[in-house]
């Protein structure tokens, strides 16, 4: 048994072990050794992908999704796709993706906004064995939901109740889409496979990159995501 990071031991303290998943096979952890923390490799080979929350959070093996992160990533200046790596999505299509330059880059499918913290090589941040199951201790906060509106009550809850639990490598998408006229409610929400949905809402419109600013309530719009 592999002796596990401290921290990516509190998540699984935190969130049990993923749920209903898959292996991630040794050609695939090799394959990504020198792009993730080597913290993430003793995770995959100790637990593997799948859910938790009953699915408001999925970990996923990373070549299945590669496709993905090229589509959007191609081209990108800090956010390179061949050096991205998808970790996991949110059950409304959030991803959560590891760079080893710039770490974490969460991209909102729905809302066409992808938020950093590190675009500044100068920014103060934690070594990558620490950050990475640090964010992912925080996968079952509302940033990891989807609302309606400003003042509505998170969605997944009830979109659970509406549509059943996700099996592993399912989301809950909007039909129709947001970017083809949806509304984002809850009545529009339908279980269906992740990999091929986000594939498409991702090409409906321009992704917009936002820099968080972590020491000042500050959000700087930089440019649009990929090659532009």
């Amino acid at each position: 048994m592999t002796k596990l990071n401290a921290n990516f031991a509190y998540c699984i303290k935190k969130f049990g072990p993923p749920a209903g998943g898959e292996p991630v096979p040794i050609e695939v952890r090799e394959a990504y050794r020198g792009r993730v923390p080597e913290s993430l490799l003793d995770f995959w080979e100790e637990y593997g992908a799948g859910l938790w929350l009953d699915g408001r959070f999925q970990l996923v093996r990373p070549d299945r999704y590669q496709s993905l992160v090229d589509m959007i990533l191609t081209g990108d200046p800090d956010f390179p796709a061949e050096a991205s790596v998808l970790i996991g999505y949110s059950a409304f299509g959030t991803l959560l993706i590891w760079n080893n330059r710039n770490y974490f880059l969460d991209i909102d499918l729905v809302s066409k906004i992808a938020d950093t913290q590190h675009v500044d090589p100068t920014h103060p941040i934690l070594p990558p064995d620490r950050a990475l199951p640090s964010i992912l201790g925080h996968v079952d906060s509302d940033a990891y939901d989807f609302s309606e509106h400003e003042t509505a009550k998170p969605l997944f809850t009830r979109a659970l109740k509406k549509c059943g639990k996700l099996s592993y490598g399912e989301c809950y998408g909007f039909f129709p889409a947001v970017g083809l006229g949806g509304l984002g409610v809850l009545d529009e929400v339908r279980k269906v496979r992740a990999a091929e949905h986000f594939a498409i809402i991702a090409q409906l419109e321009p992704i917009e990159l936002r820099y968080m600013d972590t020491h000042n309530p500050k959000v700087t719009v930089l440019r649009q995501l990929g090659a532009g």
